[in-house]
């Protein structure tokens, strides 16, 4: 069996993307900001954005199973608060369990943490515990810079990040360390992280 275990879903209905530009212009107007509910996304769309595109390149390819993550540049955890990134790493998490689910055979879900600069990371855990009972998640991307380029949380090191660590290990599950996009014009995208850091 070939695992690609770096897959996000890269090729998400445009109604999500929607949604959380809705979302991000909340932050500024309280009023404009989206309910969950209002996000209507379909079996039919899900299975159209990966049909025609990561399943068909997989088959094409030789590939058995994908490790299924959301898009990386969407978790975007420097944007509004603790709750704002907590909703939408719901939304992209259950997304993820539903295309694992129409393509149960092809695709296994990989959770993203409702991170956010400064906050305690033990407010990452009941998404984590909800992605591996519920949906069966087998992994999680761990943003070491919830910052957004400015790397303003302690080094892996730190016990800041125990709490994830020990999810980690008592449901037996590895993290894929993961930056998103970034508000700092020092690093452009999410290679840069990588370059810049090093």
């Amino acid at each position: 069996m070939i695992i690609d275990i770096h897959g996000h879903y890269t090729t998400a209905p445009k109604a999500l993307e929607t949604w959380r530009n809705r979302q991000i212009a909340g932050i500024a107007n309280p009023s404009a900001m989206p309910k969950v509910s209002e996000l209507q996304i379909s079996d039919d769309e899900l299975r159209e954005s990966i049909e025609n595109n990561q399943l068909r390149l997989m088959l094409a390819r030789g590939l058995d199973l994908t490790i299924f993550s959301p898009r990386a540049s969407f978790m975007a955890h420097h944007i509004g608060d603790a709750a704002i990134s907590a909703t939408w790493a719901a939304i992209c998490n259950e997304l993820c369990y539903r295309v694992s689910q129409l393509f149960p055979g092809h695709f296994v879900p990989a959770a993203m943490l409702p991170q956010s600069p400064g906050v305690d990371t033990a407010t990452c855990i009941p998404e984590l515990v909800k992605c591996v009972e519920q949906y069966g998640n087998v992994a999680i991307n761990l943003n070491p810079d919830p910052s957004g380029g400015y790397w303003t949380s302690p080094p892996l090191s730190d016990r800041y990040w125990y709490p994830i660590y020990e999810k980690m290990v008592e449901y037996d599950i590895p993290a894929m360390v993961h930056v998103s996009t970034s508000c700092n014009a020092c690093f452009h995208t999410t290679g840069a992280h990588y370059l810049n850091a090093d």
